[in-house]
């Protein structure tokens, strides 16, 4: 089940957010990056993010009632002047993966972005997780551009994907 995230749900978003780091991103950031994350300081993130009304906030739970993925997104933040919209982040856990909660999710942040009056979205990605980049090309997403970014000690190549209009997904 995909519902809005309250801030009830940041220590459940803290767990899948560290577990999903360091289950994919083990070959692309330091070890010693990936072990320093906390649930703890990611849970107060998650707090100030979701109390943050503008901002869009989406979890996935399994039939037992656990969160097993989120995704989060809202206004474009870095000033791309052809998107209005973004995906900021997705992640489930491995074993919630190939079971379409992915797309739901990007469905849900869609709509959200809809009701913001937002008709387009863009997303980045890190150049090396050709298993994400496969995600969003299956989605309809269009290669934009790469830059460079900073994520602890490391210093990666990102790519971004977009669509034009949020019509052009295909869930």
């Amino acid at each position: 089940m995909i519902r809005t995230a309250d801030v009830d749900d940041a220590a459940a978003i803290a767990r899948v957010h560290v577990s999903s780091w360091r289950a994919t991103f083990t070959d692309l950031l330091p070890a010693d990056f990936l072990e320093s994350l906390t649930e703890a300081g990611y849970a107060d993130r998650w707090r100030r993010f979701i109390a943050e009304r503008s901002n869009l906030a989406f979890v996935v739970e399994d039939v037992s009632g656990d969160v097993v993925g989120f995704a989060s997104g809202g206004r474009e933040r870095a000033g791309e002047a052809s998107y209005k919209g973004e995906l900021y982040a997705i992640y489930l856990l491995e074993s919630a993966q190939r079971r379409g909660y992915g797309r739901e999710l990007v469905r849900a942040i869609a709509g959200g972005l809809r009701q913001l009056g937002l008709d387009d979205m863009i997303v980045w990605v890190l150049r090396d997780n050709v298993t994400a980049r496969g995600f969003y090309e299956r989605l309809g997403g269009v290669y934009v551009r790469s830059q460079p970014t900073t994520i602890g000690p490391a210093t990666v190549e990102e790519v971004s994907y977009g669509w034009p209009s949020l019509d052009r997904v295909r869930y």
